[in-house]
């Protein structure tokens, strides 16, 4: 095993490579510039999907608006990088769950600082002890 190289592994990997390969270029052109143009448009609608499901994501977790919820899905579907930038600009800081952890921390803190606070020598201690 000592004369197995890698490169011998993927020359005998290569054949099975080829006949998975090869009835999807079908869908290519034989010309280069024309097969590197189709590959950079298929780059570009995989970038497109991914921002929309991104921004779709996104949007639920940040607000309960269905109406800004459409609004930003649509501005990154029509005008996919530059409505993506601009959702991020106007979007939420927050989302939802955020807001809500907040929200009892402050009411936490708010009710711990009206509890009053135990003076010392005044017995209540003695009281919960007995």
């Amino acid at each position: 095993m000592s004369g197995y190289t890698v490169t011998a592994r993927f020359m005998e990997a290569l054949p099975l490579l080829q006949n998975l390969v090869e009835p999807w270029m079908l869908l290519l052109a034989d010309d280069p510039l024309l097969r590197a143009f189709q590959v950079g448009l298929m780059l570009v609608g995989s970038l497109v999907v991914f921002t929309v499901f991104y921004v779709t994501r996104d949007v639920l977790l940040r607000t309960r608006s269905f109406p800004a919820m459409l609004g930003s899905i649509v501005l990154v579907a029509f005008l996919p990088i530059v409505g993506f930038f601009l959702y991020i600009l106007v979007r939420p800081a927050r989302t939802l769950s955020q807001r809500e952890t907040d929200l009892k921390v402050s009411e936490l803190h708010a009710h711990f600082r009206k509890a009053p606070k135990p003076k010392p020598g005044d017995g209540s201690k003695d009281k919960a002890a007995r």
